[in-house]
């Protein structure tokens, strides 16, 4: 079940404006060559016009609306924002679904009620009073798609087949001729029997990572109660915690205050790990925390959970309580690991080591900080550990000092930022999934995918983010895999389980193949648990045709005001409306301002789109 596509409402067109320094006089023309120069001026003239309105065409500009969260969190429909009380992370949620798109007004019982915290699960009651935002105002060029033809991942604003008179606007996917296969969350290219996965640019790559914990918001009264910490300093075994893993005794150690870890060059003669856990609490820890009772942790895969649309209410879009919301039963093995380093010492043996999981494959990345030399390599669990070499690389983690640290295995694709260049490793970065050995299916491993080894230094590990690629669910118009989904969601615990269901399900869960004709696109959304897009269109119309594309976004020039005095919420100035339960004249809701002021531009999010 979809939510998010309403109608997609545009402003008048707004050209961007194209100043030109005024012609000088032209000097007096000889009389024969009076007609020699006439014409060369008209024909002068008509060039500079044509030039003029070239450049006029190059910027025209047409204003838009998001009304939903289809993109998200790319793009913002109406939505609200708040705070975590018990972590303070930033939260934003959908709020599209309480409005009737064709009055503006609220519609019964549609009010969210609470949300839940992507970063740590807890039930924000605070947004039911919370204001809500109108959806991002964009810029959509039309001129790229005048005279030339669209590029793989542009956002696009397009007229819905089914509806021509409305607009829609999506990440284009698929080019005129494809057929394009969704698999475990991936996108590929079909070419008779060979697949080619679709991969991201690297920056808009970077651009589309979706956090799934930052580790400078953690819920400290839920830690303090007893719950763990989801990086810890840990060593390996036959048999520890998790799959090998136990907590160690010595190594890094971590300084709960400044939200980092520390280790000396003495304390790391051999590799000591510092590893990511994904202790995701749920409603009934919450609950067991409230009531004193004794915790009872687990760690779960990184799933496709969507904190935009983790919304509880009355609405039939929203969960009625915090037990029933989405928290990804799909298993995203796409991740990146951000985080800052900072040496002190070096040793002779020093070397750093990031690891990243998936399945039987182990992605590392290691590198000598005393000369910055870098290797990529994969240790296949499945082969008694073998350690093949990838590629090598020169990278400027060169001596003692601070570095910021990106590690990501997306799209099949090994990607090494520091202080965000990107280490070029020419191809051996690009992995091959295929073959005797592929697994694609999680392990005991893939509880604790994250790891940060060290040896030889003396050093500190803060700012730690980790976040995750977008899974691009199946979907089937017409089809409810929400049983199918709660099936899966029961095991993200226990990974053999989880394989064993997925498996099962994997030809209507896990792939699909869309075939695009000539002249049409593909058109998926961000937010792939809640767009109405190809996936979900009719069979045989699951494409745009060439002749309704608008134009492509690339401009996000007000996202919304932000109120400040009286308490950040600025003063209402009007307030919203709500249709009764039982008919009559609208209610007025008086706890629910739908302008306020005074309020300042957030320029923080006056960006590029990518």
């Amino acid at each position: 079940m979809t939510r998010n596509d309403a109608p997609m409402p545009q402003t008048e067109p707004t050209p961007a404006p194209v100043t030109t320094e005024a012609p000088k006089p032209a000097a007096k023309a000889k009389p024969k060559h009076k007609h020699k120069e006439g014409t060369r001026d008209t024909v002068e003239s008509i060039l500079f016009a044509f030039v003029l309105a070239f450049l006029f065409r190059t910027f025209e500009a047409e204003a838009f609306v998001i009304p939903t969260g289809s993109m998200a969190p790319t793009l913002y429909g109406r939505h609200k924002e708040s705070h975590c009380t018990a972590c303070g992370y930033h939260i934003v949620v959908g709020a599209s679904h309480e409005v009737i798109p064709e009055t503006g007004y609220l519609a019964t019982n549609s009010r969210l009620r609470a949300a839940i915290c992507p970063n740590c699960g807890f039930e924000n009651d605070q947004l039911y009073n919370d204001l809500a935002f109108n959806g991002d105002r964009i810029l959509v060029n039309k001129f790229p798609y005048e005279f030339g033809e669209p590029d793989r991942w542009d956002v696009f604003v397009f007229k819905y087949p089914a509806e021509p008179q409305t607009n829609y606007i999506k990440r284009l996917v698929g080019l005129p001729g494809e057929t394009i296969r969704i698999r475990n969350g991936n996108l590929f290219s079909v070419d008779g029997q060979t697949e080619t996965i679709l991969r991201k640019e690297p920056t808009k790559q970077r651009s589309l990572q979706i956090p799934v914990y930052d580790d400078r918001d953690p819920p400290t009264d839920l830690i303090k109660a007893g719950w763990p910490e989801r990086w810890a300093g840990m060593t390996a075994g036959d048999k520890g915690q998790l799959a090998q893993w136990s907590d160690a005794t010595t190594g890094w150690k971590q300084d709960p205050a400044a939200r980092s870890f520390s280790i000396t060059k003495d304390q790391s003669a051999e590799p000591a790990w510092l590893r990511y856990r994904h202790y995701f609490p749920m409603p009934q820890d919450w609950r067991s925390a409230s009531h004193g009772l004794p915790l009872a942790p687990q760690a779960r895969l990184i799933g496709d959970f969507c904190g935009y649309n983790a919304t509880i209410g009355d609405h039939p879009y929203d969960a009625s309580s915090a037990d029933g919301v989405d928290y990804g039963p799909y298993w995203v093995p796409d991740l990146t690991i951000n985080f800052d380093l900072n040496i002190t010492e070096i040793a002779d043996n020093a070397e750093i080591t990031l690891e990243l999981c998936e399945g039987t494959s182990w992605y590392r990345f290691r590198v000598n900080p005393k000369s910055g030399e870098a290797v990529l390599e994969e240790v296949n669990s499945q082969l008694n550990g073998r350690v093949k070499e990838l590629a090598k690389a020169q990278t400027d983690l060169k001596g003692t000092g601070s570095y910021r640290i990106s590690y990501a295995n997306v799209d099949d694709r090994l990607l090494v930022w520091i202080d965000d260049a990107l280490v070029d490793f020419g191809e051996g970065n690009l992995l091959d999934t295929t073959g005797a050995t592929a697994n694609p299916f999680p392990t005991q491993q893939d509880l604790t995918p994250v790891g940060i080894a060290a040896r030889g230094v003396t050093a500190t590990v803060s700012e730690l983010l980790l976040e995750r690629d977008i899974y691009y669910r199946v979907g089937h118009p017409g089809k409810d895999h929400r049983h199918r989904s709660n099936e899966l969601a029961r095991f993200v615990t226990d990974p053999e389980m989880w394989s064993e269901v997925f498996a099962r399900y994997e030809s209507e869960m896990g792939e699909r193949t869309l075939v695009i004709p000539e002249g049409h696109f593909l058109a998926f959304g961000d937010n792939s648990p809640q767009s109405n897009d190809s996936r979900m269109w009719d069979l045989g119309q699951e494409t745009v045709p060439r002749k309704f594309l608008v134009g492509k976004a690339f401009w996000i020039y007000w996202p919304h005001g932000v109120p400040f005095l009286n308490g950040g919420r600025g003063f209402p100035v009007t307030y919203n409306s709500q249709h009764p339960p039982r008919g009559g004249d609208l209610e007025t809701l008086k706890d629910y301002p739908r302008y306020t002021v005074p309020f300042y531009p957030q320029f923080s999010r006056m960006n590029r789109i990518r």
